[in-house]
């Protein structure tokens, strides 16, 4: 990156996220509400106007977009988060337009290399990294090298198949991972659980994956479950994650992810059951640090190589 400042930019269903940066430092950010709903060019040209804050300052361009994301030649293949964006090529409008570099990638892999290079990630050369929320999103570095795959959708442990004839994904699969431990699931499972019981959860109108962690923490036993069945599934994939890759470390991201403890000791119990030789193996599962500041650091950081 040298001395030169870059545009990272994270762009989600929900927000979209600017930032000057230098040398991994942030030196101005904006936030905007995105507006999905008015299809790709309206969403487009609140891009256009991140850009347009910071380009005079900046050397080149890095964006993080959710989807199916084609790295190398800089096309969006599909954005489930933003309806019209398809076969989008985000990189060349925006080099023809400002005539600097621009370079894009998956959010995830952003947020990836954003917790590799500055956050929890720093200093290990074979990183994991998922994602809960709604859906489930993964990324890795493996040996020292941002793994992209031959089509640029390497990391989508969401859609891996932990159940061959499980309920049927939006995907168009069965079984997949995010099926089980999504933010959509997490609440069905927490309803279910909560029938004919004195829980806490019944008290609330309506139920989000923090507040059935809030009361876990709290020490209700059904919001406690639900989190160590959620916990069983994502360290299965957490497992099946380890024998392909063996990382140093696993970080576990993401809205779900806020549940802390209850959440990562049922993790890790599924992974100490499952994981072939896991007492001589050195990972770790922990936390992201540097919050919503990855995906533009991680935008950044693949934009200047």
């Amino acid at each position: 990156m040298a001395q030169k400042k870059f545009i990272g930019i994270d762009v989600g269903g929900t927000n979209i996220k600017a930032a000057l940066v230098k040398n991994g430092k942030i030196l101005a950010h904006l936030r905007t509400p995105t507006h999905a709903a008015g299809g790709f060019k309206s969403s487009f040209d609140q891009i256009r106007a991140a850009v347009t804050a910071y380009i005079d300052q900046a050397a080149g361009i890095g964006i993080g977009i959710a989807g199916l994301i084609d790295s190398r030649t800089g096309v969006v293949r599909y954005s489930p988060n933003l309806p019209g964006w398809n076969n989008i090529q985000l990189a060349s409008m925006l080099r023809n337009e400002f005539l600097k570099p621009v370079k894009i990638l998956n959010d995830v892999n952003a947020f990836c290399l954003g917790e590799w290079q500055y956050g929890a990630g720093k200093g290990y050369n074979n990183v994991f990294l998922l994602t809960l929320g709604t859906g489930v999103g993964g990324a890795a570095v493996v040996e020292g090298v941002p793994l992209f795959g031959a089509n640029g959708f390497a990391g989508e442990l969401g859609h891996s198949v932990i159940h061959e004839n499980g309920p049927k994904c939006p995907c168009g699969n069965r079984g997949c991972l995010e099926r089980y431990v999504g933010a959509r699931h997490l609440v069905a499972l927490a309803q279910k659980k909560m029938k004919g019981t004195r829980s806490s959860l019944r008290k609330h109108q309506e139920l989000s994956p923090r507040l059935i962690a809030q009361e876990a923490k709290k020490g209700d036993k059904t919001a406690v479950a639900v989190f160590e069945e959620i916990g069983y599934y994502v360290g299965v994939g957490i497992s099946n994650i380890i024998v392909l890759f063996d990382p140093d470390v696993i970080i576990v991201s993401g809205g779900v992810a806020k549940a802390g403890k209850v959440l990562t000791d049922a993790i890790k119990k599924t992974v100490a059951q499952r994981v072939m030789g896991a007492e001589f193996r050195k990972f770790k599962i922990i936390p992201p640090r540097l919050g919503d500041d990855a995906g533009v650091l991680g935008a950044v950081y693949h934009a200047s190589k």
